[in-house]
């Protein structure tokens, strides 16, 4: 009799990852070096590029969506996108079409055990153990090479005061004169793959809370008519390295101590973006800040056990994707045992829509009242 396990239909049909991503997925592009297929989310409108499925190496056939993903549908394997895609029933019957697309015939039949010899039982768990050994050594392999090219890269760039990304920040009313946060640097030429060229960016180290360096957080900046913005592309913000987890420290609060040295039960505050910790740290210099640079990314970052609280400075987002992807966030850290809080700016002010705290900033400073909200997160 043959019996194929669900992990090696799996392990087989993640391996079509290249042939298979761009027919459920039509909308979607390779990346510059072929190894990623980038799409839109599940949906696949072809409107933005915030996921992408691996099409090589040790995470083939893996995908991730980094933007704001309905529930179930942020991140798994080709089964899942399988199911997804053509509205299997479930996880079986995603199974039985990878078993057709992959010409596997055997004898399982639903509640028909595999009844296999305890020495193939035994090969077989020895191959499966084999495989995740090497699968884990090569990535771990190839998260050292992005950590190092993407250090590499940070390691370029120089002091931003007096650069486009003094100029951007100062365009989004955030003043800190010479006194910006160390981990923000500047590097006038870092290669932009839609212009095909090199451009000015704004970088930022992403860390674990170990305090090693994991990626590189990218802002890629154009000058219009005199004021620096964030380029017109389709994504001005991306991350070089492994960094799912990581975070951008911001500010270091007043013990001035580092994360993995922080002191016990010192709250952490967290945004999604750069510019929104930067005016948190204007309104509470006194706090410790990072970005998490996405919303997924909230709820993936582990904290050091001196930890006790976590306060979200969340956008207003009234998409129903975007609110579920916070409580999730807001789970995640839960279930890590943290008391979790929540600021959120007003819906709008001074007749002006607000989205984030940065915007809220901006509409303060319009009404000189920026006095008003130092120290309400």
């Amino acid at each position: 009799m043959a019996f194929h396990s669900v992990a090696e239909i799996a392990e087989k049909i993640n391996g079509q990852a290249r042939e298979i991503a761009p027919d459920l997925l039509p909308n979607g592009r390779f990346s510059q070096c072929r190894t990623k297929w980038m799409f839109s989310g599940i949906p696949d409108t072809g409107k933005s590029e915030s996921a992408w499925v691996h099409l090589a190496g040790p995470k083939i056939g893996k995908w991730f969506d980094m933007g704001n993903a309905a529930p179930g549908e942020d991140k798994g394997d080709i089964l899942d996108l399988l199911q997804l895609k053509l509205g299997l029933a479930d996880k079986r019957a995603a199974i039985e079409e990878a078993k057709a697309r992959l010409g596997i015939q055997d004898d399982w039949k639903p509640g028909k055990p595999a009844r296999l010899s305890p020495e193939e039982l035994q090969r077989r768990a020895d191959e499966a153990r084999a495989r995740a050994e090497a699968r884990e050594a090569a990535a771990e392999k190839d998260r050292a090479a992005k950590a190092r090219g993407a250090k590499a890269l940070y390691l370029r760039g120089g002091p931003i005061a007096a650069t486009w990304a003094d100029r951007y920040l100062k365009a989004r009313g955030i003043e800190e004169g010479d006194k910006w946060p160390g981990v923000l640097r500047f590097h006038p030429e870092v290669y932009l793959r839609e212009e095909g060229c090199k451009v000015p960016a704004m970088l930022a180290a992403v860390y674990r809370a170990d305090g090693e360096q994991i990626g590189t957080h990218r802002t890629f900046l154009a000058n219009e008519g005199g004021r620096i913005i964030k380029a017109r592309v389709d994504r001005p913000k991306r991350v070089l390295g492994s960094v799912w987890g990581g975070f951008i420290p911001i500010s270091k609060g007043s013990s001035r101590k580092s994360m993995r040295d922080m002191p016990e039960g010192e709250p952490v505050y967290v945004t999604e973006g750069i510019e929104d910790a930067l005016v948190v740290r204007m309104m509470m210099p006194a706090a410790r800040i990072v970005a998490a640079y996405s919303l997924g990314n909230v709820g993936a970052i582990v904290l050091p056990a001196a930890a006790r609280r976590l306060v979200i400075v969340c956008d207003r987002d009234s998409k129903a994707a975007a609110q579920e992807q916070l409580e999730r966030s807001i789970a995640q850290q839960q279930a890590r045992g943290l008391d979790v809080r929540i600021v959120m700016p007003p819906a709008s002010c001074g007749g002006v829509a607000i989205k984030d705290i940065n915007d809220w900033w901006l509409a303060l400073k319009a009404q000189g009242q920026r006095s008003n909200v130092r120290g309400v997160a």
